[in-house]
């Protein structure tokens, strides 16, 4: 059996369900075919225990519940593992992927979470694992904001010479600590081992359905000080901090692919360094600060 969905601007067809994203019925631009797949990839410039990478292709090892996967030549290739089962081979597909098949298609793929401000323009929080990317965007989302992505977020060009966030899975991740304290109510099955045991809650209702235009990118950061601080990062600094949330593996050729996007970006997105608390935190404060009125406009 296979499913057809939707995610960021693709259209998918996979031999197992994924509830996180929108199902669909149009032909698909990419469909997971099963048949034999190499442990390792000979040669690959960069590797872990989990994957091996070169320029165009990327090999993932997803343990005995899971599968490989190989993304090659814009194909997507699935080896079932011997206790292989939906929910995990669904997991490593949204989680892995998919990141590495928009990577080869050119679009600029970041480790941050996306939501659409109240303006109608889309904003993107980046930062480190744990600096609370994904407890804002549960808080922000909670005072009815439009939720665009968690954890891996896609970016593309508009057609105007302007970066647009385009909409991805629909599912947030959160601490069992930020659970309880949004209030949300979740199973003991839903906290996660492999992701810090964190919470996969589902965001189908308050998803965006179409692209949004991109105006500004928080990196979100913890400093000592008891309170919240922004300041805007230009030129160099800029530059870093973009390098610093890209999704990779990336090579040099794949860097060229997205070059139009990462110029639009320095051109017309404002760029922030947000600090907050280490210890006590109120993700109120920092909400107000990223959805706060007295923001430059977008150049």
């Amino acid at each position: 059996m296979t499913y057809t969905y939707r995610a960021y601007g693709l259209v998918i067809r996979v031999p197992f369900a994924c509830p996180s994203l929108v199902p669909c019925v149009d032909e698909p631009d990419v469909t997971v075919r099963e048949a034999a797949v190499p442990r390792r990839l000979d040669g690959a410039p960069m590797s872990d225990p989990s994957f091996d990478a070169a320029p165009g292709q990327f090999l993932f090892r997803g343990g005995a519940q899971g599968g490989r996967f190989l993304v090659q030549g814009g194909a997507v290739t699935l080896e079932r593992n011997g206790q292989a089962n939906d929910a995990t081979l669904a997991r490593q597909f949204t989680d892995r992927i998919l990141a590495a098949v928009l990577l080869h298609r050119g679009f600029l793929v970041l480790h941050a979470d996306a939501l659409v401000a109240p303006d109608g323009t889309a904003i993107v929080v980046a930062g480190e694992s744990g600096a609370g990317k994904s407890t804002t965007l549960a808080a922000v989302l909670d005072q009815g904001a439009t939720m665009l992505s968690d954890d891996v977020t896609v970016l593309g060009g508009d057609g105007e010479g302007r970066v647009q966030v385009l909409p991805g899975a629909a599912q947030l991740h959160l601490t069992k600590d930020a659970v309880e304290g949004l209030g949300y109510e979740i199973e003991p099955g839903q906290l996660q081992p492999w992701r810090r045991m964190k919470a996969a809650i589902a965001t189908h209702a308050g998803m965006a359905e179409r692209p949004v235009r991109l105006a500004a990118l928080y990196v979100l950061e913890t400093w000592p000080e008891e309170y919240v601080a922004t300041n805007m990062l230009a030129g160099r600094r800029k530059f870093e901090a973009l390098q610093a949330c890209m999704y990779g593996p990336m090579f040099a050729d794949e860097h060229l692919g997205v070059l139009p996007v990462m110029s639009a970006l320095m051109d017309h997105v404002v760029f922030w360094r947000l600090y907050r608390p280490q210890r006590g935190w109120s993700v109120a404060d920092v909400v107000t600060e990223i959805l706060g009125a007295a923001r430059s406009p977008t150049p």
